[in-house]
């Protein structure tokens, strides 16, 4: 039998990670927004912007911003199944090893 794909439940399973990639455009907007010609004066003026770019919620349209909230949400999506899929490999409940108790 074929699976029919439930978009309902696909968006909601995915709404936490779209979330957060929405709202990291605002560090990438901050990061735009940094003065500086190098990466090191960027992260120095960083701290003086970033209140200024997480003061609204709305996300940033700018591509750059995008792609800066993509990869945050995607990497989280990655860490998320990463642990899901190591959880599986141990054997709950189980003891370990050679070592055994009392026997």
């Amino acid at each position: 039998m074929k699976k029919t794909l439930d978009i309902k439940k696909l968006v909601l399973l995915n709404m936490p990670y779209i979330l957060l990639g929405l709202f990291a455009t605002n560090f990438g907007e901050a990061w735009r927004m940094a003065q500086g010609a190098d990466a090191s004066e960027k992260f120095l003026s960083l701290v003086a912007v970033l209140p200024g770019a997480l003061q609204s919620f709305w996300p940033s349209l700018h591509p750059l911003d995008l792609l800066v909230g993509l990869c945050c949400g995607g990497s989280l999506r990655l860490a998320v199944y990463l642990k899901s899929k190591n959880a599986k490999k141990y054997r709950h409940g189980l003891e370990y090893g050679s070592a055994r108790c009392g026997a």
